[in-house]
C-alpha cells in the first residue's frame, strides 16, 4: 500500500461515517484491500503479487495462507504443518515478498477496523488443540473461520488435523473481523461462508470436553471449545521501527530464511530450527503489530 493510499484510509477510518462507508464500499475504496483477501484466502486474482516480480508459483498460489499463518504462528507452527505434510511457498521470500507479505495483514485491517459493531451470528472453526487454549489469549496469525455448520465444515474436509479442535466462536463490540460475504461478487467461495478473525482480538475459551462425533487425522475425538471474541489488544513494542525493519528487510537473513522454508519442504526429519530465523519472525510479528496498531 502506497502511504498516501494508507494515510487516506487512516484518515477515513477517524469518523463514524468514514467507518460505515468503508465497510459498506470496500470495493469502491480499495481494490487493494480485496485482492489481499482473496490471496489469503487462497482465490488469488492475480493482482497483488505481480508477474513481473514473482514467479507463477506465488502470484497465483492458493495456499499461500499456509507460509502466511506459519510466519505469525507460535513456536509449534513450523513443525505442525511439517509434519501434516502441509507445503509452504519459499519464493514469497524476497525483500519485496515480505513487504508485500506484511502490508497484506495491513490491508485487512483497514476494513476490518471499519467493521467495529458485533457481528450477528456465531462462527466455527476447526484447527489443532496446540493452537487453542482455555482461559485468555490473543489471536496470533489470522484465523478463518465460518458461518457454515460443523457437519458442514468436516464435509469440506476442514477437520484433517491431528489433535482435532473445534472452536464455536461468539463476537463482542470492537471485535475485528473481515466478513468476506461483505465482498459481494468479489467473494469467490461463498459457499464457504468465511469470517477472517483478525490479529490481536482478545479470545476468552472455555473447553467444553471431547465430542465423539467428531474425528480428527489421527482417528481421536475432537476437544470443543467455546470462544468469546473482544477487541485487540496490543502490548508494548520496545524496539523502534528502524530497529525491526533493519531485521526484517536484510538481504541476506532473508535469503536464509528462504533456504529454511525449503528445508520445511523437505522429506524425513523436522529441520532444526535456527537462531536467526526465531529473531526474524519475532521481529516480522511486531512490525506487523507495529503497522495495525495506527489502524484501530
Amino acid at each position: 500500500m502506497g502511504k498516501f493510499d494508507k494515510q487516506h484510509l487512516i484518515k477515513v477510518l477517524g469518523t463514524v461515517a468514514g467507518k460505515d462507508v468503508l465497510r459498506k464500499a470496500v470495493p469502491i475504496i480499495s481494490q487493494q484491500i480485496i485482492s489481499a483477501a482473496k490471496y489469503y484466502m487462497g482465490v488469488p486474482d492475480g493482482k497483488y503479487f505481480s508477474s513481473t516480480d514473482f514467479p507463477e508459483s506465488v502470484v497465483t498460489a492458493k495456499k499461500a495462507y499456509i507460509t502466511l499463518n506459519t510466519i505469525m504462528g507460535g513456536e509449534t507452527a513450523e513443525a505442525d504443518r511439517f509434519r501434516e505434510g502441509k507445503k509452504q511457498i519459499p519464493e514469497l521470500f524476497t525483500p519485496l515478498g515480505v513487504e508485500k507479505m506484511l502490508t497484506l495483514f495491513t490491508h485487512l485491517y483497514c476494513f476490518g477496523s471499519g467493521s467495529q459493531e458485533a457481528i450477528d451470528c456465531e462462527t466455527v472453526r476447526a484447527c489443532r488443540q496446540t493452537e487453542v487454549s482455555e482461559g485468555v489469549s490473543f489471536v496470533g496469525p489470522l484465523t478463518s473461520t465460518t458461518k457454515l455448520s460443523v457437519d458442514e465444515i468436516m464435509q469440506l474436509g476442514y477437520g484433517n488435523k491431528n489433535g482435532l479442535a473445534i472452536c464455536f466462536y461468539n463476537f463482542h463490540e470492537g471485535a475485528c473481523l473481515f466478513d468476506m460475504e461483505l465482498l459481494g461478487n468479489d467473494y469467490l467461495k461463498p459457499e464457504e461462508r468465511e469470517v477472517l478473525l483478525l490479529m490481536k482480538n482478545k479470545l476468552v475459551a472455555c473447553c467444553q470436553g471431547y465430542d465423539n462425533r467428531y474425528l480428527g487425522k489421527d482417528g481421536q475425538p475432537a476437544l470443543i471449545y467455546t470462544i468469546d471474541v473482544y477487541q485487540p489488544e496490543f502490548e508494548p513494542i520496545v524496539e523502534t521501527q528502524q530497529e525491526l525493519e533493519s531485521v526484517v528487510y536484510c538481504p541476506q537473513t532473508i535469503e536464509k530464511v528462504r533456504d529454511f522454508y525449503v528445508a520445511l519442504n523437505g522429506e524425513g526429519d523436522f529441520p532444526e530450527i535456527p537462531d536467526y530465523y526465531k529473531e526474524w519472525k519475532s521481529c516480522f510479528q511486531k512490525l506487523v503489530f507495529l503497522e495495525i496498531q495506527k489502524l484501530v
